[in-house]
């Protein structure tokens, strides 16, 4: 854990597992570190990324929650499920981060090894998928071996059980809605649990 954290703070990239797919991670205050995770990708620079925290209670610190009923965050979070929020103003993460874009998406991944990790960084870690853009997710670190010489650290968890499709991915910067942007793992029960808050489905991305 200490040795990603050194290299986060570094600006460097690490590939690390998850509990839906392999990720590439790098900190969300370093404007050179995310450049990096672009540049591993080989992805356009207007695709936004994800960021990573420990705890859902974390979520706060760079999303507006405010309009989400209590106890909501807590029963996603973690799981296999990527919020959209409103981004917070001001906050530690870096300009560079999905510029222009009024939200963010946060993840509180079911991973002891990632939550470790952030929880002992302090701050949100820029997220994607260890692949290259159009090639498939990654279940096993042998999946993105032409991408090792990008990352400081290839943490190798063995193989994710896991269906390939990521996380799901709900909008819930509208208040008493949400839109199912992607629908990726445990969608279902996801949706589920948003029911049980009182939320309704959004049809339209709005």
């Amino acid at each position: 854990v200490s040795e990603a954290v050194d290299a986060l703070r570094l600006g460097t990239i690490i590939a690390i597992p998850t509990d839906t797919l392999y990720g590439l991670a790098a900190s969300a205050r370093s404007a050179k570190g995310i450049q990096r995770l672009y540049n591993a990708k080989q992805r356009a620079s207007q695709v936004p990324l994800a960021i990573c925290v420990g705890e859902a209670g974390d979520v706060g610190k760079y999303a507006e929650v405010d309009h989400l009923r209590a106890g909501l965050l807590e029963a996603l979070l973690p799981g296999p499920v990527t919020l959209l929020l409103r981004r917070k103003y001001p906050s530690s993460l870096s300009e560079s981060l999905n510029p222009g874009s009024i939200t963010v998406g946060v993840r509180v991944p079911d991973s002891d090894f990632i939550r470790a990790v952030a929880r002992q960084y302090g701050h949100a870690i820029a997220l994607t998928s260890a692949n290259q853009s159009g090639a498939p997710s990654t279940l096993a670190v042998q999946e993105f071996e032409p991408i090792w010489d990008k990352c400081a650290l290839v943490f190798d968890g063995g193989t994710i059980s896991s269906s390939r499709l990521g996380s799901t991915i709900v909008d819930l910067s509208v208040p008493g809605e949400f839109y199912i942007k992607r629908k990726g793992d445990e969608c279902d029960a996801t949706q589920e649990k948003l029911y049980e808050y009182g939320l309704r489905l959004r049809s339209d991305p709005k």
